[in-house]
């Protein structure tokens, strides 16, 4: 348990005032316990149509540069088989490295898997990697920081991302790819069996919770993925001088703390 002057130091670290501030309507530390977890709405299934249907002719495009190219080195992985028959970390991995449902696989160097403890209580997920990793230095130190604020660490935590390649000069994912991965990280998710999952971003709230919501109504609920209870928040990249949003992300990390006791 960290002491409360340790627990101080990283909250400062972090730009984060523990003080209750009514315009932002944050509870104190010592009401924590009274944060509400509201179910989140049913995923809209107009949104979900649409996933589907990207999905389906991202699969459809795959098969056919495949007959095409009968010469080419990658093999394929059924998408839909992934979940069910990976018994590993590193058994999945190698079925990434052969995947090649999107066009990521063309320009991929590298599979960003994911670190951290294959343990882990709280797994937290981003959109995409950035070249071979998951976050740059500094909003990896910023992670640090809000992790240690509620008796966490890097170490004790699985990072992982819905997208397991990284994208030409790191643009934003497609859709498309993002769902082409799902598999992966439905399976990577089962085979981590984490107590809770923080996923950071809007665009990786939305894509992972199946919503177009902006991140300010995914916030603040408990949602689901697998049946394990889902937090939404900021990324890190939006903290650096943003005190309002860090106060946010203060907030979100205490349901957490709740949440996992």
């Amino acid at each position: 348990m960290l002491s409360e002057n340790l627990r101080q130091q990283y909250l400062a670290a972090m730009g984060i005032q523990t003080w209750y501030d009514p315009a932002l309507d944050i509870s104190p530390v010592e009401t924590e316990n009274a944060l509400l977890e509201v179910e989140s709405a049913q995923p809209e299934s107009s949104y979900a149509d649409n996933l589907v249907t990207e999905v389906r002719a991202a699969q459809s495009a795959v098969e056919q540069q495949n007959t095409s190219q009968s010469d080419t080195q990658y093999d394929p992985v059924d998408n839909k088989s992934t979940a069910s028959y990976v018994n590993s970390l590193s058994e999945l991995s190698v079925r990434i490295e052969k995947c090649g449902l999107c066009e990521l696989h063309t320009v991929r160097e590298q599979v960003v898997m994911g670190e951290g403890h294959v343990d882990a209580a709280l797994m937290i997920i981003t959109d995409a990697p950035l070249g071979h990793v998951l976050y740059t230095a500094e909003n990896k130190t910023m992670l640090q920081s809000m992790l240690q604020a509620i008796g966490f660490d890097l170490t004790t935590v699985y990072l992982s991302s819905l997208v397991k390649c990284q994208t030409p000069q790191q643009r934003t994912p497609f859709t498309s790819e993002m769902i082409c991965c799902d598999d992966h990280l439905s399976a990577q998710v089962k085979l981590i069996r984490p107590e809770v999952i923080m996923v950071l971003g809007e665009l990786a709230s939305q894509q992972l919770l199946v919503s177009q919501k902006p991140l300010a109504d995914l916030r603040l609920r408990q949602h689901k993925y697998l049946g394990v209870p889902v937090y939404a928040s900021f990324h890190p990249h939006d903290l650096p001088g943003n005190p309002a949003t860090k106060r946010k992300v203060w907030q979100d990390l205490l349901q957490i703390k709740n949440k996992l006791g």
